[in-house]
């Protein structure tokens, strides 16, 4: 065997026993990273704690499309809101209604224009859940943050928004489960994301047409009033931009 021939033999031999610690090291990462994966259980008991106690939540394209399909969506009308957040964004979200009155107080009389600021809401029960039969009215159609709760994944990473649910750490998770989990909190940032990137837009350009609606009939109601009722008007206009005696 001639040097060259020997010195390859043992630059192979070398490459081989290198490349089998790459593997062996990629195998025990891999096994450590499920191990750590495999560390969050859930199993729902429905305990109704998320129900009760939820605040507003968000809706996403996904949801609208959903109850478009299952022609379902008038059910959701009245409870549906735009919520400004803190940070300038805004959000479509299922609204609460307002709690009944404690025992022992009046129930005030409601401002038909009034609106309960959601700040006030955020521990009030979701409007779609009975309290008194513990189960969701619109299980089948409940919105996307509803089906991925307590996950959420924020893009890079998982996060349980609830700690204290009852359900973390309940045996009988499947691997299939917990994937489709994972899918279901990816999937709803992806749609909320998209939501929160559509909904400013739509937003600005609907407050537009009915601005300008309602300019385009008000200027239609004056071509049609008469010059007496004109005359009345501007004499009404003038009065209330009088200052007021203090």
């Amino acid at each position: 065997m001639t040097e060259n021939n020997k010195n390859e033999q043992e630059s192979d031999a070398k490459d081989e026993v290198e490349e089998q610690e790459q593997v062996k090291e990629e195998t025990e990462v891999k096994t450590e990273s499920e191990e750590s994966k495999a560390k969050f259980t859930f199993k729902c008991t429905r305990c109704d704690k998320c129900c009760l106690a939820r605040g507003p939540i968000p809706i996403t394209f996904w949801d609208l499309e959903l109850w478009a399909r299952n022609g379902v969506v008038a059910n959701f009308l009245p409870y549906m809101d735009i919520y400004s957040k803190p940070d300038g964004g805004i959000d479509l979200v299922l609204k609460p209604l307002p709690p009944p009155p404690k025992e022992g107080e009046e129930e005030k009389p409601r401002d038909p224009f009034g609106n309960v600021p959601i700040e006030d809401l955020l521990e009030v029960k979701c409007p779609l859940y009975n309290k008194e039969k513990k189960e969701c009215l619109v299980y089948d159609n409940r919105p996307l943050s509803c089906r991925t709760y307590p996950l959420e994944f924020d893009g890079k990473n998982y996060t349980v928004v609830d700690v204290e649910c009852p359900g973390i750490g309940e045996e009988g998770m499947t691997k299939e489960d917990l994937t489709e989990m994972r899918d279901t909190a990816k999937q709803m940032f992806f749609e909320l994301t998209r939501m929160r990137i559509a909904l400013p837009v739509l937003s600005q350009l609907i407050s537009q047409k009915v601005m300008m609606d309602l300019m385009r009939q008000n200027m239609q109601a004056m071509s049609k009033m008469s010059d007496e009722d004109r005359a009345k008007l501007d004499e009404i206009l003038k009065k209330d931009q009088e200052p007021q005696p203090e």
